[in-house]
């Protein structure tokens, strides 16, 4: 570390130097992102990268900040009515709007790609749709089995593509070479490396004054990148940010969101299908300690899976407090021994740091644990198909609280339910909340469901990281929306 800090010392003039001529007319920016994407398909996507990505290749019908205060802006919907009932939202298209092929978007690309989100496993809609309708070439009509008040967020979030593409190539080629409806067009994909994008000139809103986009994959060292002048604009971790913010080249954005870092037990298997094991677990953890070291105090010590701005949260609802005696006696009574070896704590490598401080605070209490560290990709893959024992990771389930139903229900084990766990009354507390329209009885619907998932220890919740971004300070960036997702047609170098 001190090697790398007297070499970034003597760097610092010419960066400053270098970095401000180089800015004056350019119309290129690298991004960095930590992992390869596994697909670009517009509704099949699972990681934050492929979401940044596809957010610049594809629009939406409407946008929505989602920050509580904006009202919803047109976007390929110019229009849209709601009926009194709350079942029906009726869209109206603009005129003018293209895929990248330069074929007009219409209500049938609308229809396809509503369709493909509701049957999606990994982004499908918490609406029940009872139908979708193109009553004509400018005009979508989704009808709803019962009111869900949150529908207009998932409308934000639906990409828009074309079916016309998606009928004429492979699923593979409609996944991995997208046409898109968005600011910027999918150039090549280069497995391993890089992601290439280029305005899109006919876009309706206007073409975006960055022309060539490159996401590259760099991990661990995107700070390094950054202060180079390699990368222009990145995600970084807590530990990269003092010296970062000793660059005067480099601007930091701190974006608060609803994501949470946790430990996932796989409820599956021994002894993690015991909650008396599940609650020692929680108890052995020091968030404080985790908060201070693993993220520079960049995140809000919780133990709560909502978020404490987010809509059903409560003080009332159980929160779980590092008490390494309580976690001993719970362990006792489960007839788990001291030394008892838990398996493999599975992480990535962006989370090792969090895994070692995990493992020691079990080790703690007597419980012993190895760490596997694997590349992004393949890490998911055991996640989601649960071949794991215990895991690291953090995530984010953005949108009305509704979406946090991914993370309990029995019909997302496999995909966002990664403690694996199937409970009849915890998935009929959130039928219940789906289509609930009276704020107050969805108030009361989700003080049950967090307190049942904090009596029950569904998972071992550590805090709510803030996103952390980078950038060279002569890029000109436009307010993160919440949650920290960014639009790149709004982003412009100084003059």
């Amino acid at each position: 570390m001190k090697k790398s800090l007297r070499i970034l010392a003597a760097m610092g003039l010419s960066l400053l130097m270098s970095t401000t001529a180089m800015a004056a007319g350019k119309e290129d920016l690298k991004i960095a992102i930590d992992a390869d994407v596994n697909t670009l398909h517009p509704s099949d996507w699972t990681t934050t990268s492929e979401l940044n990505i596809e957010n610049q290749i594809y629009d939406t019908l409407i946008f929505y900040a989602r920050d509580g205060q904006s009202d919803p802006e047109p976007r390929l919907a110019e229009s849209f009515e709601i009926s009194e009932d709350g079942l029906t939202y009726t869209f109206h298209l603009r005129d003018g709007a293209t895929f990248h092929d330069g074929s007009a978007i219409t209500s049938e690309d609308a229809k396809f790609s509503i369709e493909l989100y509701a049957q999606s496993e990994y982004q499908s809609s918490m609406a029940e749709i009872a139908s979708v309708e193109a009553p004509d070439e400018k005009t979508v009509v989704i009808t709803l089995a019962n009111p869900y008040s949150p529908f207009l967020e998932d409308v934000s979030r639906q990409h828009i593509a074309s079916k016309a593409y998606h009928d004429s190539v492979d699923e593979d080629t409609f996944a991995n070479q997208p046409l898109g409806s968005g600011a910027y067009k999918f150039v090549s994909h280069a497995i391993g490396s890089s992601i290439e994008l280029e305005a899109y000139e006919d876009y309706y809103r206007g073409a975006a004054p960055i022309k060539n986009v490159t996401f590259s994959v760099v991990p661990n060292t995107a700070s390094i990148a950054l202060m180079s002048g390699d990368i222009g604009f990145a995600q970084i971790q807590a530990s990269d940010l003092a010296q970062l913010q000793a660059m005067p080249t480099i601007t930091i954005e701190e974006v608060p969101t609803s994501g949470f870092s946790f430990l996932s037990m796989n409820t599956e298997k021994e002894p993690f299908n015991d909650v008396k094991v599940r609650q020692a677990i929680n108890y052995a953890i020091n968030r404080e300690n985790i908060v201070s070291v693993v993220y520079d105090n960049e995140a809000e010590e919780n133990s709560n899976i909502c978020a404490k701005t987010r809509f059903g949260y409560s003080d009332e609802q159980p929160q779980y407090t590092y008490d390494p005696e309580k976690a001993k006696e719970l362990l006792a009574e489960a007839g788990v021994e001291e030394g008892t070896n838990l398996g493999t704590i599975l992480c990535a490598d962006k989370y090792s740091n969090l895994a070692t401080v995990l493992q020691a605070d079990l080790a703690a209490v007597g419980l012993n644990c190895d760490i596997s560290v694997e590349e992004f990709n393949a890490y998911i893959q055991d996640l989601t198909s649960g071949n794991y024992d215990l895991c690291a990771l953090e995530m984010t389930l953005d949108g009305d609280t509704q979406m946090l139903e991914m993370a309990f229900t029995s019909d997302y084990i496999g995909t966002a339910n990664n403690a694996r766990y199937s409970d009849a009354e915890m998935d009929d507390l959130f039928a219940q909340a789906r289509v609930e329209n009276s704020d107050e009885k969805r108030l009361e619907l989700y003080n049950q469901i967090f307190t049942k998932a904090q009596d029950e220890a569904v998972y071992a919740i550590i805090a709510n990281p803030l996103e952390l971004y980078a950038y060279d300070a002569n890029l000109t960036v436009t307010d993160f929306v919440l949650e920290g997702d960014y639009y790149l047609h709004d982003f412009a170098w100084n003059e």
